[in-house]
């Protein structure tokens, strides 16, 4: 296994399992053209010394130029699709196969970029297990976040964007804190949108702001509900980590959410947009704990059975086998 990248935050996991990365330029904007010929006759030189049989890739700038040394060396290539991606339509997508995340990234693949149902598969990312569980938590880990015993915490763990719902959950909190002074709202993830920071800057009774957290587990434990309100979602990790730490689920009706949760089974789903449904369905939540925590202890039995390390890892090496055979 070798492994190129230009950087990341997992670059310290990757060498405490014993891979030494090669890390090159994959810019971003026009410094891409300027950088696109040199780094193929790098590729091509690294396939080409360290017998090289499949490159995989999983963005698109990368993901062309394997396609264009696979022109000129023996090798198979694979790209993963992580999000519902748009444009750029005559440069995406040449790999010999195709991973989709989840059956809403392979309907746009088909749909928008006319890609045979043949090359692609879908493979559900799986989640691995955290350091600890809920049951490894202090009991007393409220009072060091600054929240009381009583006090209810919905939480929102990812990019805060539109495209994820975090206006909506502003808004429809704001109207259950009127109702109900011991709500608290937690938001943990890195801001990219400005109308947002703006609106977040301004002291919202009961919402804390997090911003990127080392350990999101560590929330996860204390919450009561734990909420995605996204517009759009290809197949998000929150899901999983919910899972895992058996916390009740709410997301919208988009998207691999709707795919993933059975709604009323191992978590609850509201129709995107709809403030009313979703304050309503945060209520119930939060007002009838012991069915909120039935479907979180059933999300949990199945996350645990269907999206193991073991079984994703053994399905990806059948891809690959089969991508060996091709001629």
């Amino acid at each position: 296994l070798f492994f190129i990248t230009n950087g990341g935050d997992s670059l310290e996991r990757i060498k405490n399992i014993g891979i030494s990365p090669t890390i090159i330029s994959f810019s971003s904007g026009i410094k891409n053209v300027f950088n696109f010929y040199p780094n193929m006759k790098y590729l091509l030189k690294f396939c080409i010394q360290n017998k090289i049989d499949i490159i995989h890739t999983h963005h698109r700038y990368p993901e062309y130029l394997a396609y264009k040394v696979s022109e000129k060396a023996n090798v198979k290539t694979i790209t993963t699709v992580h999000s519902l991606v748009k444009g750029k339509y005559n440069f995406s997508f040449k790999s010999n196969r195709i991973i989709a995340v989840s059956n809403s990234v392979k309907e746009v693949l088909h749909n928008n970029y006319r890609i045979s149902l043949q090359r692609i598969t879908v493979l559900h990312n799986y989640l691995e297990m955290p350091e600890f569980t809920e049951q490894d938590v202090s009991p007393n880990i409220k009072p060091t976040l600054g929240i009381t015993e009583d006090e209810k915490i919905i939480l929102f763990i990812g990019r805060v964007i539109k495209d994820k719902g975090v206006d909506l959950l502003i808004n429809t909190f704001k109207l259950l804190r009127k109702e109900d002074k011991k709500i608290s709202l937690f938001i943990a993830g890195p801001v990219y949108d400005s109308s947002l920071r703006s609106s977040l800057n301004k002291s919202t009774d009961g919402i804390k702001i997090l911003g990127v957290v080392k350990n999101p587990y560590l929330y996860y434990s204390v919450a009561d509900l734990v909420v995605l309100p996204s517009r759009v979602d290809s197949f998000p990790y929150v899901m999983l980590e919910a899972a895992i730490m058996r916390r009740p689920f709410l997301g919208s009706r988009t998207g691999g959410i709707k795919e993933f949760i059975e709604d009323g089974v191992d978590g609850t789903l509201f129709n995107c947009g709809d403030t009313n449904e979703l304050k309503n369905k945060i209520e119930y939540l939060l007002h009838n704990q012991n069915v909120a925590y039935s479907l979180a202890d059933n999300l949990y039995q199945k996350v645990r059975k269907e999206f193991s390390q073991y079984n994703y890892i053994s399905k990806l090496n059948n891809i690959y086998e089969d991508l060996l055979a091709l001629k």
